[in-house]
């Protein structure tokens, strides 16, 4: 076995915690295909050669001879037509050892090597070949998502493989729309590299890049890579669940930052209104306030109240739902999409929405409309906000329905939304057996302390959401965060 396949095999063999490789089984590890074993006349020892060097960068060529013998002149020779020419040289050192180094040219291309004893019979190595080109960085995020102030691992490659190469992590400041530098470090002899840094603690989505900025003469840099900070939920409501609000400008001006320090980790805001002058009053309310509750860390849905028409032409139901839905979809495409923080939007169908005289076939066609619209438009399926009275009396007629998730609004204090004191069980077409009622969401409160939720109004709805943190986030678009 050669030196370089045996310290080849004992390096491999630290690195990943095994036991010795036997010579039966180093035979068998792959060679590095940017190293070549070279050949050489007696006399002559040619260590491993690279077959490839980055633009710029320092490499060595490196051997001994034998019989051994201190201040040998050791030739470095290239060839140009069928002419050798020396063009660098050393002397072997006591032990008969002997290394020249030097830098890679700027521009891409391939030189062909000799080395040469200038001694005795001067021995001389065959031929080799290094192709000079421009290295290519790759950086890996090791985590999708991470919660704030939690660490973020990144791995990296040179390759051609450099060792020494000064890199930086960069991060892209959107607001200033410029690269910022985040991190520092260099390359191992494998051309291998790593960062570890703290995640911000706001929530949003952040590209990173690495450059190099030492030991090659041509800077290059990594593709971008994304990492999402997520927030951190909590449940801080009845039983444990995760607390939310809804608003309307009705609420008037909120401060989202007293919002969120009160337990609310979303909010829906209403955002259209089939009814026009409420629609221009919604779209004057959400706008400024959407990007505001994001920026304080709060997950954010857009909700539209239906206005349903009194007719017995479905065509004009069905052309009345749709431009509704096209209300709200303007509004959410307007204010990016899904993008992550964003929940689903919600279909709010109440008895205050329908004119005088609207039936349940005329609710469940337009609600059918409105839906499969807005899921169309959106590739998510919206969610419906009601209570179990009104689905009753106006939605029962299509189980269909039941495949959208339920918003339920019941303000009675009972472990499950879906019963009256009153009346007891309220079957609906999300409800299961035993009177479980299948809700996503439930507005348990709508006299939830105002000031203490920061906004101006005296009262505030108050909502849970029935699922975990996990959940929730992968709601809003969220990658699991670890």
């Amino acid at each position: 076995m050669s030196f370089f396949k045996k310290s080849l095999a004992l390096l491999i063999s630290v690195f990943f915690g095994l036991s010795l490789i036997t010579p039966a089984q180093a035979e068998e590890v792959p060679v590095n295909p940017l190293i070549a074993n070279i050949n050489s006349q007696a006399g002559l020892i040619i260590n491993p050669v690279p077959t490839e060097v980055s633009l710029g960068a320092k490499f060595s060529l490196s051997g001994n001879i034998d019989p051994v013998k201190k201040s040998v002149t050791i030739l470095r020779q290239t060839k140009k037509g069928k002419k050798w020419s020396t063009i660098g040289s050393t002397k072997s050192k006591e032990d008969g050892t002997w290394r020249m180094s030097t830098t890679a040219p700027v521009k891409k291309g391939k030189t062909t090597y000799r080395i040469v004893v200038n001694s005795g019979d001067k021995p001389k190595s065959d031929s080799f070949t290094i192709v000079f080109k421009k290295a290519k960085v790759n950086l890996t995020a090791q985590v999708a998502a991470v919660s704030p102030a939690n660490p973020i691992g990144f791995i990296g490659t040179l390759n051609p493989p450099a060792n020494k190469v000064g890199v930086q992590l960069q991060v892209y400041d959107a607001k200033k729309k410029k690269w910022v530098k985040k991190a520092s470090s260099k390359t191992a002899s494998d051309g291998t590299f790593n960062f570890t840094i703290n995640a911000s603690r706001k929530t949003a989505r952040y590209k990173y890049r690495v450059v190099t900025t030492s030991g090659i003469t041509v800077a290059t840099r990594s593709g971008e890579q994304e990492v999402a900070v997520v927030p951190r939920i909590e449940g801080l409501g009845p039983n444990g669940r995760i607390l939310g609000t809804d608003i309307s400008r009705f609420q008037g001006n909120v401060d989202f930052a007293k919002m969120y320090a009160a337990g609310a980790r979303y909010v829906f805001i209403k955002s259209s209104d089939g009814y026009s002058v409420a629609h221009d009053r919604a779209v004057a309310y959400a706008d400024p306030r959407i990007s505001a509750a994001k920026a304080a860390g709060l997950l954010v849905g857009q909700y539209h109240f239906a206005q349903i028409p009194a007719t017995d032409d479905t065509n004009v139901v069905i052309a009345a739902a749709n431009a509704q839905a096209d209300l709200i979809i303007g509004r959410w495409n307007a204010h990016g999409g899904y993008s992550p923080g964003t929940l689903p939007i919600v279909f709010d169908i109440e008895q205050s929405g329908l004119r005088k005289g609207v039936k349940a076939a005329q609710a469940v066609v337009f609600t059918k409309t409105w839906l499969e619209k807005v899921t169309n438009a959106t590739g998510k399926q919206p969610i419906v906000y009601s209570n179990p009275t009104f689905i009753k009396n106006y939605l029962n007629s299509d189980p269909a329905l039941a495949s959208y998730p339920l918003w339920v609004a019941n303000y009675f204090d009972v472990s499950n939304p879906g019963v009256s004191p009153k009346v007891g069980c309220i079957n609906t077409i999300w409800t299961s057996d035993g009177c479980n009622l299948r809700w996503t969401f439930w507005q348990y409160s709508q006299t939830g302390p105002g000031g203490k939720f920061g906004v101006s109004s005296r009262g505030i709805d108050l909502n849970v959401f029935a699922g975990t943190a996990e959940e929730l986030l992968a709601l809003a678009g969220y990658p699991a965060a670890t």
